[in-house]
């Protein structure tokens, strides 16, 4: 006899697979306002960084574009927060030196780049220092807590000693080599489920770690878009939709966020119904982990 919960699972992704090939163009949204103003800049002059040091300083999760060399800091009256790192960013000096030209007797003159560092602090790890912001006051949902979801997340995370960190933030993510969960507040959400289905997201990507059902998605190496990482978040997102299910805190924007972000992947992976299927797989695996159910879980 099947387990009901299956059967559960196997009815959202039937669905999900309906709604993937019925509906027309959707374009995943993110659920979470940010008061990000956007590249990173310096918080002194206000001039953006360009080429690799945008790079350098967009992979932080920090919701302030703005960043200083400790000496700006100093000047400024701040300081650095204990324990800060900085980020090294990098720029061409042009030195220019003149010599004299054996054959013609003549003095040149040649501009030599040399490639020079500096070390930046973003001002969210500085204390005392106001930069004026040219965006406006993040304005805040008032959304609430759900019972059953935050039980779910909480029962989890004591299971398994992960950490979470939640707070104003542009992104919501999962770290292996933390094994810890960043996610923006409650309130940045346009509603609390979203904000719970997203959460859900970043629980599942937790249960590919090592000591957990081991996937090699999350556990190795891989490349933004590939089909390994597609399959790894068709597994999360399908795990979020059947948590949002089991406990019944789906609602129709939800919903259609979801299957237009699985749609995206499923693109991404050349449309392969098989592998959409394994990762539906996976995600009742990885739901029935979270939600602490018995199951063989391990990876063959």
């Amino acid at each position: 006899m099947k387990n009901s919960n299956f059967d559960l699972y196997e009815v959202i992704t039937n669905k999900i697979l309906e709604e993937i090939e019925n509906t027309g163009k959707l374009n995943w949204v993110k659920e979470w306002k940010t008061r990000k103003a956007g590249s990173p800049m310096n918080g002194l002059t206000k001039k953006p960084y360009e080429g690799i040091n945008f790079f350098l300083l967009s992979m932080h999760n920090y919701c302030s574009p703005y960043w200083l060399t400790y000496k700006q800091v100093t000047d400024m009256g701040g300081n650095v927060k204990k324990g800060e790192k900085a980020t090294m960013i990098v720029f061409w000096k042009m030195n220019t030196y003149t010599k004299t030209n054996v054959a013609t007797n003549e003095e040149e003159t040649k501009n030599v780049p040399l490639l020079r560092y500096y070390n930046v602090f973003n001002v969210e790890q500085c204390e005392n220092i106001v930069i004026k912001e040219d965006v406006e006051p993040m304005q805040y949902n008032d959304n609430e807590r759900i019972e059953i979801a935050e039980k779910i997340c909480y029962n989890y995370q004591r299971k398994e000693d992960l950490s979470y960190f939640i707070k104003e933030s542009d992104k919501a993510f999962y770290s292996p080599s933390q094994d810890a969960i960043t996610m923006p507040l409650i309130e940045q959400f346009s509603s609390s489920e979203s904000f719970y289905s997203t959460f859900f997201h970043e629980m599942a990507h937790s249960t590919g770690h090592a000591k957990r059902l081991n996937r090699k998605e999350v556990t190795g190496t891989t490349f933004f878009g590939s089909c390994d990482y597609g399959l790894e978040e068709l597994t999360a997102e399908l795990t979020a939709s059947f948590l949002c299910a089991e406990i019944g805190i789906s609602n129709e924007n939800t919903e259609r966020n979801s299957v237009a972000y699985l749609k995206n992947w499923k693109n991404a992976i050349k449309g392969d119904k098989k592998l959409f299927l394994m990762a539906s797989q996976r995600a009742s695996k990885s739901a029935k982990y979270i939600l602490n159910k018995e199951e063989e879980t391990h990876e063959e």
